[in-house]
């Protein structure tokens, strides 16, 4: 390919490890390019609430592509007001196996674009969808929320405790949905499955026949067999395209990095798409090409050899 002048990565599954740290190994490539005048573009389907410390923190990571693309935005602190010590600090707690995003680092972000779910098909798909045993969590402005008494089902999800732990820190408990969202504007909601004793995904079947009414929005798994629902026209593919279209730069000057179903737009559009060795079948065959598990630094690895390490 072209000389690289954006590197995009997925967070969950992709960069971040399972226990959702950002190893010094991954972070020290990522810094090495940006160094190189390569622009680091977290594309991810969090809200910007959930994007850890020691990503916001890197060096050339300029933006953030949320919601899976339904909400983008662009860093506007000044780096002189982070903490001095502040990569020897993740670098301690990836030591640790902690995840690195409770430094209480202000990065301050302003909103560059939205692309929001129409407000009415919204609220009716959220009426139904608060209905079943499932988690329908709206994201709206940069935040994500629960309904208080849905929480509890957060203990019954066949996810990694390091999982559950981020879904509660990045929520907002709310008490009642309708009421909530009767004023506002929705980028994505994530619809959490609690699981019974055999691992199935309860009231699966239920939720997939009600996003079956609603065509103008787009259903994609996540990395932890969710369901991710936004407008038909937000996608990752898409907003990193128009975003790197404004900074100048080409499809053919992209590196994409992704391992599930809502990373397939992107990895398609980058003009080299990369899977992770843990990433779903149908991603790893919209790829041009694969590279080891997130655990086992694979973003890295590939970075490294891309780069000439």
């Amino acid at each position: 390919m072209t000389d690289i002048r954006l590197i995009a990565f997925d967070l969950d599954g992709t960069l971040l490890t399972e226990k959702k740290v950002l190893t010094p190994r991954t972070r020290d490539i990522l810094e090495y390019a940006s160094k190189k005048g390569i622009e680091l573009l977290a594309t991810t389907g969090r809200a910007l609430v959930g994007i850890p410390d020691s990503v916001k923190v890197l060096t050339g990571a300029h933006y953030a592509l949320t919601s899976n693309g339904a909400g983008v935005y662009r860093r506007a602190a000044n780096k002189d007001s982070l903490p001095d010590n502040w990569k020897g600090l993740i670098t301690e707690d990836a030591k640790k196996g902690l995840p690195s995003f409770e430094l209480d680092v202000d990065t301050g972000y302003e909103l560059l674009k939205e692309n929001l779910m129409d407000k009415d098909l919204t609220l009716s798909l959220m009426k139904e969808l608060m209905e079943l045993d499932v988690m329908p969590d709206p994201f709206i402005d940069g935040g994500c929320y629960m309904v208080a008494q849905k929480s509890y089902l957060v203990d019954r999800m066949a996810v990694s405790d390091s999982m559950k732990d981020y879904i509660r820190s990045s929520r907002t408990l709310i008490d009642d949905m309708e009421t909530f969202l009767s004023d506002k504007r929705v980028q994505k909601i994530t619809i959490n499955f609690a699981s019974d004793e055999s691992g199935h995904r309860i009231d699966l079947d239920k939720v997939n026949a009600i996003l079956e009414k609603y065509p103008g929005f787009v259903a994609v798994t996540g990395g932890i067999r969710n369901i991710e629902v936004s407008d038909r026209l937000a996608t990752k593919g898409d907003a990193m395209l128009d975003l790197a279209d404004k900074l100048g730069i080409t499809s053919d000057e992209i590196v994409a990095f992704g391992d599930s179903e809502n990373d397939i737009t992107m990895l398609r559009a980058a003009g080299l798409g990369v899977a992770m060795e843990n990433s779903l079948d149908i991603t790893k065959k919209a790829a041009d090409d694969t590279t080891l598990s997130n655990d086992d630094d694979g973003v890295a690895v590939y970075l490294e050899k891309l780069l000439g390490l």
